[in-house]
């Protein structure tokens, strides 16, 4: 066993450990194997979540933005909030803790004059994420003149006609409004289809009359049955849900077309983008389930401020489990990957053994126990690397940064495997020839 250990965890550093691998079964590449993977899990989470306190104080500009919302020394411009649950209540100064958009300086003036700092922009939004969004129903030609035309017309025309055009939603950035008049207005188009809908429709009726579900409830599932019977799919929208959401207009108007610089700040979660004064652009979400119940902020303007930091930070480090479980994942998808990444390691050493003539490794089977046993430290190594890098670089490099420092580190040290081989294989011909002569 002592032998073993040895070899497991010296053959990185020796040359003769790591021979031994030719003498030894295939377990010890499987073992090795899964400990890269775990230290590439590691790499991924520790690179992705511990630079982030520091690039948060390292920037400036971001944290002022940030003290404008939280700790405003104008108490008439700063935003109170407090956690309930893991929900985050917001209010003005008099106001009350009602959901409602309490910032946006996209598209309020005045908004923009108090809370616009280094041309970062932020929205404060503490409507329930399933708020529901008013669309404006479009058709986008998809022949290069975007000839634009209602759903309606759409409907109107023949089916080849349809190929030619491409649905699409505009968000207005409203909450939707179900008045009485449009809820009825769907119901009848629904009982009119027949089928499924009518049934479905008069269930929900009964549902209601008996007092099984609220008013809302009720108008709200008549709302999604009748988007859904209406309009195609909307999958290109929303991922999570029916029919379009108002949390959603933020990502579709802002976000997806590439914005930097901003903070959104709503009731569940937060976003924001910002730079370092090093040039390092960082993105990242948070969100609040971790936080104890209790007013956020704290009296007093520098306290204000510490407070208004560690929300940010203490709300981006939520995110553990969440990442956690996501670049699990990710590693399960990236398996096959990450054996070709062995395997090409073991080819070119073999090959290029191979190429010099050197006899002394006679198999590829015997090159990949060799191979393998440097797989975890390079993993090892990889991980130490990319959290070290990930203090210099934007965040978003994380997803590849450290597979390949693992590729680099295993395809360097097999690399030096076999230069190291060769040499031997070749003094040991020297030796051999020298005997021979003497003899």
């Amino acid at each position: 066993m002592k032998k073993w250990f040895k070899f497991f965890g010296l053959s990185f550093f020796s040359h003769n450990r790591s021979k031994e691998g030719i003498k030894r079964g295939y377990t010890n590449v499987f073992l090795g194997f899964v400990l890269a993977l775990v230290f590439l899990w590691g790499a991924f989470i520790l690179g992705d979540m511990l630079p982030f306190g520091v690039h948060y104080n390292r920037s400036p500009k971001f944290k002022e933005t940030v003290h404008s919302v939280f700790a405003n020394k104008d108490a008439d411009k700063q935003i109170y909030a407090e956690i309930e649950n893991g929900d985050l209540k917001m209010k003005k100064q008099g106001g009350e803790f009602t959901p409602g958009l309490l910032i946006n300086t996209f598209e309020s003036d005045e908004d923009r004059k108090n809370y616009s700092l280094n041309g970062y922009n932020v929205v404060v939004d503490s409507r329930p994420a399933g708020t529901l969004a008013e669309v404006e129903p479009y058709c986008l030609s998809n022949d290069g003149n975007n000839t634009v035309i209602s759903y309606e017309d759409y409907l109107t025309v023949n089916e080849a006609q349809r190929y030619n055009f491409d649905f699409k939603l505009r968000y207005t950035g409203k909450p939707l409004e179900l008045s009485d008049e449009k809820v009825e207005g769907y119901k009848a188009y629904l009982i009119g289809l027949g089928g499924d809908n009518k049934a479905e429709t008069e269930k929900l009726a009964g549902e209601l009359s008996e007092g099984k579900i609220t008013k809302d409830e009720y108008e709200r599932a008549i709302y999604e049955l009748y988007f859904e019977a209406y309009y195609p799919k909307i999958d290109e929208y929303e991922k999570s849900s029916k029919v379009p959401l108002l949390r959603n207009y933020y990502y579709h108007e802002y976000i997806s077309k590439g914005i930097k610089n901003y903070l959104f700040i709503f009731n569940d979660y937060l976003t924001g983008s910002f730079e370092t004064k090093g040039g390092v652009d960082v993105t990242f979400y948070g969100f609040y389930s971790n936080m104890e119940n209790g007013v956020l902020i704290s009296e007093g303007a520098e306290g204000a401020n510490v407070s208004a930091d560690s929300f940010i930070k203490n709300s981006f480090k939520a995110n553990w489990l969440i990442n956690s479980y996501s670049y699990m994942l990710n590693i399960f998808s990236l398996l096959p990957f990450i054996a070709l990444m062995l395997m090409v390691a073991t080819l070119l050493s073999y090959s290029i053994l191979k190429l010099c003539g050197v006899e002394s490794i006679s198999s590829l089977g015997a090159m990949i126990r060799i191979v393998g046993s440097f797989s975890w430290f390079s993993a090892a190594v990889s991980a130490v690397c990319t959290v070290i890098i990930m203090f210099f670089v934007k965040r978003s490099v994380i997803g590849v940064l450290p597979l390949i420092l693992f590729f680099l580190v295993l395809v360097t040290r097999s690399v030096i495997f076999t230069l190291q081989e060769k040499k031997l294989y070749q003094k040991q011909l020297e030796k051999q020839e020298t005997e021979q002569t003497e003899v």
